[in-house]
């Protein structure tokens, strides 16, 4: 159950917006996440509209992920928008008009922990957003068990997940952040305390010291947002600001390769500058990073990192990052030639409102899991369409009706045969008498190694008002593989179901069977979540006494 390297930090803002009509970005929290929809929590549902887009922050962009199918007065339940990778950690966002009188201030905090890599767009936003000094507290406790029933084999596994993050702590300038998981299986309970490295991931752990407000100081482990693609580092992370620009250096140590545990002998130094431009209209942001990372303390790989996001142009977004090596080890030689390493375009065009349009280029590294949730289908349909290029659309036609799909391209040296996929999607609110969304899909992939499509049905209601909400589904997977003229064909169903019990606990579960020819088998899955925090500056008081500031 140990789920994809990740840090999640606990930052973001409070807006005061005056004027008639303005347009505000609301942050959502994923409750519960089924193979095709996800649900997803709001402060509030007030300006959200069945069909709108709900978006992730990726890389200083937002990215269309979901589309809104159903709505109550606090969360709503989207359908995914091509074949975007979440998780329970992943903060979404929606953008609303409000109309407001001239001398009426509008202001909505949002207290949730939120995923490093995906909270770059706060940089965007960061000349905008006040600062505040005040303590905060913010987190989250999941406790979730997944088990897998194979016949009279079952294998239970346990995940403890404690993010805690408390802004200026007692009122003073020193912040705490972190993200810290316990994972095992039913059998492994009196084997943690002998590999303790094994069981327990410390993605993210570090305070912060504001010098002042535009300069601060952390120690610890933690993802730098002007170098989120370096990935963590453990050791000192100075920034600074100056205007339209920022400046900032780490030095450190990357987390050992196997286990995540600190490991000094993977130093690692770097700078990086970033300059930012606010229009009312939009933004540029653009940021240039040098790192030297060593293995053994001698180093072994020196790049440069750019990227750059625009959204002057109306209806148009740009996003594009790259990666040059300048110095590698090969076959233990150093090579001092130039490399293009890596490369993420991507532009979104939104001619009219009930039309989006997207399109990408991905020559990044690849993803590999070192345990994840997804059946086996799904892996393979995230390994194989996740690099080259691609191509979305949503489109609105009627007030209930919503379309959209994806397609993608990919060839590579190491691909046979170039690597093509497609998928597309009918949903259907509010359904006459029965009061519930329905969605069908499919989806096509041919690789060098397989081929086949996958339909699928899902029908998901609103049961009590924001409190409880089901989805039924059915999938029919069917697959051949060429290397070994094998078949997989499979009838996947899938219950789920989303519990508020109260304002910051919510129960989710989740049962998916699968039949195969002579084969039958279950997984199950269960978490409660209990955030935790809202400011409470009772409790930052005993955090101080703690960590004795």
């Amino acid at each position: 159950m140990k789920a994809v390297i990740f840090i999640i930090i606990s930052l973001w803002f409070s807006n005061n917006i005056f004027g008639q009509t303005e347009e505000v970005i609301l942050k959502g929290t994923i409750s519960y996440m089924s193979s095709q929809n996800v649900y997803v929590k709001f402060p509030g549902t007030e300006g959200i509209r069945i069909g709108d887009t709900l978006f992730v922050a990726r890389n200083n962009l937002l990215i269309p992920a979901l589309r809104v199918n159903n709505l109550s007065s606090v969360s709503c339940v989207g359908s995914l928008i091509g074949l975007i990778s979440l998780s329970l950690s992943t903060p979404l966002f929606v953008k609303v008009k409000i109309e407001r009188k001239k001398d009426e201030t509008v202001r909505k905090e949002f207290n949730e922990p939120v995923s490093v890599n995906d909270q770059a767009i706060t940089q965007i936003h960061k000349n905008t957003v006040p600062q505040r000094d005040r303590s905060q507290i913010d987190g989250r406790l999941a406790l979730s068990t997944y088990s897998t029933i194979s016949g009279r084999n079952t294998d239970q596994r346990y995940r403890y997940n404690l993010s805690m993050n408390v802004q200026h702590i007692n009122d003073s300038r020193v912040s705490l952040e972190s993200y810290i998981s316990l994972t095992h299986k039913s059998t492994e309970l009196n084997l943690i305390g002998h590999d303790l490295n094994k069981y327990l991931k410390i993605y993210s752990l570090a305070l912060k010291y504001d010098f002042s407000r535009n300069t601060n100081l952390t120690v610890g482990r933690k993802v730098n947002l002007n170098m989120a693609n370096v990935g963590a580092v453990d050791g000192l992370h100075f920034e600074t600001a100056l205007q339209n620009f920022t400046y900032g250096a780490v030095l450190g140590s990357r987390p050992d390769f196997f286990d995540y545990s600190f490991n000094p002998k993977l130093m690692q130094f770097g700078f990086f500058t970033a300059h930012n431009i606010q229009k009312e209209n939009g933004n540029m942001q653009t940021s240039l990073a040098f790192f030297d990372q060593m293995n053994n303390f001698k180093t072994d790989r020196r790049f440069a990192y750019l990227q750059h996001s625009n959204s002057l142009l109306k209806k148009l977004d740009l996003f594009c990052s790259f990666e040059f090596d300048f110095y590698t080890m090969v076959n233990l030689r150093p090579t001092n030639t130039l490399d293009l390493t890596s490369t993420y375009i991507s532009l979104r065009y939104k001619p009219w409102k009930k039309l989006a349009l997207f399109v990408s280029y991905d020559a990044r590294k690849n993803i590999y899991y070192y345990e994840t949730f997804k059946n086996q289908i799904d892996s393979i349909i995230d390994r194989e369409s996740r690099q080259g290029l691609r191509f979305q659309f949503t489109y609105r036609p009627a007030k209930f009706l919503n379309w959209g799909g994806s397609g993608g391209y990919r060839f590579q040296k190491s691909d046979p045969t170039p690597s093509i996929n497609a998928y597309t999607y009918f949903s259907y609110t509010q359904v006459p008498l029965i009061l519930s969304s329905v969605t069908l899909n499919a989806t096509y992939l041919k690789s060098g190694y397989i081929d086949g499509t996958v339909y699928g049905m899902s029908i998901s209601r609103d049961l009590i008002n924001g409190k409880v909400y089901t989805e039924l589904q059915y999938r029919l997977v069917n697959y051949t593989y060429k290397n070994s003229h094998t078949t997989l064909r499979q009838d996947i169903a899938e219950l789920s179901l989303s519990w508020r019990i109260a304002k910051k606990l919510t129960l989710s579960a989740d049962f998916e069977g699968t039949h195969e020819p002579g084969n039958n088998y279950g997984r199950i899955y269960i978490s409660i979540i209990h955030r935790i925090g809202g400011g409470i500056k009772a409790n930052n008081k005993r955090f101080s006494k703690v960590l004795r500031f």
